[in-house]
Formats: C-alpha cells, sequence, structure tokens
C-alpha cells in the first residue's frame, strides 16, 4: 500500500517462499534505521568448509565454536592453527547486488557465498535493534558475532533477527552464507526460464524499536461496507495496556485505543466519506499510528473486491484484470531499487495495466 504507482513492481518481484523467522516489523523506511549497505567482504565458499567439518558436520550444531567455521570470523594466531580463511584479506563486493555481474569469474557460479560486515552500534537503554534483510537469493543462514540467528529461504521476500542481546558498542561482524544453488522444490527450480543471480540483492537495514513498538498493522474496509474501517494493530513487547493512536488527517480521524493484548481489532467510522482506490484514481490516504514511544507514517488506498458470477468486481464495477510478466533484469544485473522498478516499469498506467 506503499505507492499505487510501484503496485505492479512490488507484485512482480514477488514470488512464492519459505521463511523459518520471526514476523517481520514492516514499514522499515518509515522507522529509524541505520543502512548496512555498501562494500561486504565475501568468500566464495563450492565445497562449504566453513559450514561442515570432515565429517560432513554442521559446524553450528556440532562445534559451534570452532575457528574453521566462517561465522566465527576467527584470525589465526599462528600458521600452525591452520585456518584457512581470513575475511578482512578477502575480496569486497557491493550490498544490495548480485555477484554474478560483479565479478566475471563468478557469473556462472551456483553455490555458496559468504558475506561479512563489521559495524559499530550504539544501543540506548530502552531500545531494541533488528537486523533486516530486503532479499537474499536464495537461502541465507544469519550470524551475528559468531551466533545464529536463523535462516531465511526465498529470494524475493525480506526478514529479520532481533539483535538486541547480541550487538556490541564496537567490532560487531555479520555473516551471511548465501546459497543460489537451483532445486527442483525451490524458486527458479532445476530448469528454469530466467536467470539464477545469486547474492544479497536488496537493502540491508538496522531498525532500532522501543521496547514497546508497533510491528505491523493492516486497514481494510469492512465487507460489504464502504464507510467502516477494519484496524489490525499488532504490538511487540506489551507487558501492560498500552494507548495507540490512528490519525487519518484527511478523513478528520483521530481515534485512540488501549491495547490490553499484543493484537488489538477495532473498527473505525469516519464522517467524511472515503474515496475509494482504483486503477484510473488511485487515491491514498495519509494516516500516522503513535504510540508514547513512536510515531510511524504511512499511506493506505481502500478498495472493494468480490466475486459475482464469472466476473471480478472492483468497488462494485466489473474490471478485466490485465497484467503483464517480466524478470526483474535490468542493465544486465539483479534489479532491486524503487528506481530500479521505475525503469522497468515506465509505462504500465498507459497500458492500460489493472493488476
Amino acid at each position: 500500500m506503499k505507492s499505487a504507482k510501484l503496485s505492479v513492481a512490488i507484485v512482480l518481484f514477488l514470488l512464492p517462499f519459505s521463511v523459518k523467522t520471526q514476523t517481520q516489523v514492516t514499514n522499515v523506511f518509515n522507522r529509524q534505521v541505520t543502512s548496512l549497505n555498501g562494500n561486504w567482504n565475501y568468500i566464495v565458499d563450492p565445497y562449504e568448509t566453513g559450514y561442515y567439518n570432515f565429517h560432513a558436520e554442521v559446524y553450528d550444531q556440532r562445534n559451534p565454536s570452532s575457528p574453521s567455521a566462517f561465522y566465527n570470523n576467527y584470525h589465526a594466531k599462528s600458521k600452525s592453527e591452520l585456518v584457512e580463511y581470513d575475511f578482512d584479506k578477502s575480496s569486497v563486493i557491493e550490498v544490495p547486488g548480485d555477484w554474478k555481474t560483479q565479478n566475471d569469474k563468478l557469473f556462472y557460479y551456483e553455490g555458496t557465498v559468504r558475506y561479512k560486515k563489521s559495524f559499530d552500534y550504539d544501543l540506548k537503554i530502552g531500545k531494541r535493534l533488528f537486523v533486516y534483510f530486503g532479499a537474499v537469493n536464495y537461502k541465507a543462514e544469519v550470524y551475528l558475532n559468531g551466533k545464529k540467528l536463523g535462516m531465511h529461504e526465498g529470494g524475493f521476500t525480506p526478514f529479520d533477527f532481533e539483535i538486541t542481546d547480541i550487538v556490541k558498542n564496537k567490532a560487531n561482524y555479520l555473516v551471511v552464507k548465501v546459497d543460489n544453488k537451483r532445486l527442483k522444490e525451490a524458486v527458479p527450480a532445476a530448469n528454469t526460464d530466467w536467470w539464477n543471480y545469486g547474492g544479497i540483492t536488496r537493502d540491508v537495514l538496522l531498525v532500532e524499536e522501543p521496547v514497546v513498538h508497533v510491528q505491523d498493522y493492516f486497514f481494510r474496509l469492512k465487507k460489504g461496507e464502504k464507510q467502516v474501517i477494519e484496524c489490525t494493530v499488532l504490538l511487540s513487547g506489551l507487558a501492560a495496556p498500552e494507548k495507540i493512536r490512528i490519525i487519518f488527517p484527511e478523513l478528520n480521524i483521530r481515534k485512540e485505543v488501549t491495547v490490553t493484548q499484543n493484537t488489538a481489532y477495532f473498527t473505525i467510522n469516519p464522517e467524511k466519506v472515503i474515496s475509494l482506490w482504483s486503477p484510473d484514481s488511485p487515491k491514498l490516504y495519509d494516516i500516522v499510528i503513535e504510540t508514547a514511544y513512536q510515531s510511524i507514517k504511512d499511506e493506505v488506498g481502500f478498495r472493494n473486491i468480490e466475486t459475482k458470477g464469472p466476473d471480478v468486481l472492483l468497488n462494485g464495477n466489473p474490471v478485466f484484470l490485465r497484467g503483464i510478466c517480466m524478470h526483474e533484469d535490468i542493465n544486465g544485473r539483479r534489479a532491486y531499487s524503487e528506481a530500479d522498478a521505475k525503469k522497468c516499469l515506465p509505462g504500465q498506467k498507459n497500458s492500460a495495466v489493472t493488476m
């Protein structure tokens, strides 16, 4: 719901995925963030020697503190230790981006690459910190300061991990095992018709939040209604009742709700008539969600979608669904930004696209 102009691009860039992580913090770009984009050190690991020992046992399951595990970012004190990697002496690669178009030697490479980023962070008391990935293709296993945060599978979807109890003021090291091997049950499958870019292909951010914060929210019209807004707001870290305020300036709405459980459900009946969203008139309303600790801004569009016999109805009127199909390539690389989306789809309105 960020922008009607980019709705097509957002849909095109999403594909099925599998997640093994917490529910993500949404709307991160309207929160307090620190970018980890830029140069990262990387090591190509085709035999996965930094992941398995000689008995094919996973280090983080069998021997988490092993110096040979790449995620420990170990620096050998002598040659007799036989540690055969050093991120600080390795090559660098740009994030976000794919490795195929940044290193000719990796153009056809499909397998594991280890990424490492060092950073400092002064986390104040009463704050929580999350590391957010816009997308990693295809499978990512993430470690901070030698501790495994979790994994994510799926190359087109964002994910995050909380790092409040792990982050240090100085010399943090974030290591990501990225694996883009094609599998028959993955996306892309073993046989595919688009280029299988590998890498950390979208933004990496540190997201700082209050202890109690708005994690997610959803606003929509009640089924069968044009003037009743159903609201869902999810608070993370709630230990006692908290008040939240929902503000729609253009609709003269300022509603205060006391939240007693993590998820609050309520409705709003605006006095002003809601202008419905459509492709010809993509109306968006500014919204502000406030707590005692934060204020989050966003944009929301309202519409009714239903079916009647063979017809799809948008706001009560039949609509013919017209879309386009394209891959997320631009200038010979993986497209990853809002600017890329606009370049890929400069004429979707003129081409009468409706979905």
